[in-house]
């Protein structure tokens, strides 16, 4: 027997990014509409679960969602914070059986005086060279993040994910006060 790829990937970006100082995070496969509606305020996909014992009841469309609650439950700790996670998101498909496709993803956000588009490209880069993978950044739009400051991210000719600095909106929606870049990035895309 011998350990699963996907294992071994997520294992060595976890030792990657923890050698920057960054720290990782586990969060809930379930969240809230209201959490989701913060962080996407046009988004209308949920996948709801039935008879849910608690206010937790969609499935994360997303890590980034999460990595923003844990950042505004975490305001009274000491700046820079630096997270990052590796995780299962669900969204609704046609090519499955069930309707919902999962798939692996991993979101870093850094939250200090200084985040910025910058510096969050600065551990993407380190992430990549460490991993002998080689990517690009076009210019995009998306109402969660500052026109201007966001790309996706291309490797091997895919799209992988997306770069950028957090919308003001979506930081008063969490309560943050200082500036937040992230990004994310879908694992199974990487190879």
């Amino acid at each position: 027997a011998q350990e699963d790829e996907k294992s071994i990937q997520k294992r060595k970006i976890s030792e990657i990014l923890s050698g920057l100082g960054i720290l990782e995070t586990s969060s809930f496969h379930l969240t809230t509409k209201e959490n989701v509606k913060a962080m996407h305020y046009d988004f209308k996909n949920f996948i709801e679960v039935e008879n849910s014992k608690t206010e937790y009841n969609v499935l994360r469309p997303d890590l980034l969602t999460n990595l923003m609650k844990i950042l505004s439950e975490n305001s009274d700790s000491s700046y820079p914070q630096k997270i990052f996670e590796t995780g299962k998101i669900f969204r609704l498909s046609e090519k499955t059986e069930s309707g919902i496709e999962e798939q692996e993803n991993l979101a870093i956000a850094l939250i200090n005086d200084d985040a910025n588009f910058t510096t969050i490209k600065q551990s993407l880069d380190y992430l990549f060279k460490m991993l002998n993978k080689e990517y690009k950044i076009e210019e995009i739009e998306n109402s969660n993040f500052i026109s201007g400051r966001i790309g996706k991210i291309i490797s091997n000719n895919k799209e992988i994910g997306v770069i950028g600095e957090i919308a003001p909106r979506v930081l008063k929606n969490y309560k943050l006060k200082m500036p937040v870049s992230a990004l994310e990035i879908n694992l199974s895309l990487l190879n």
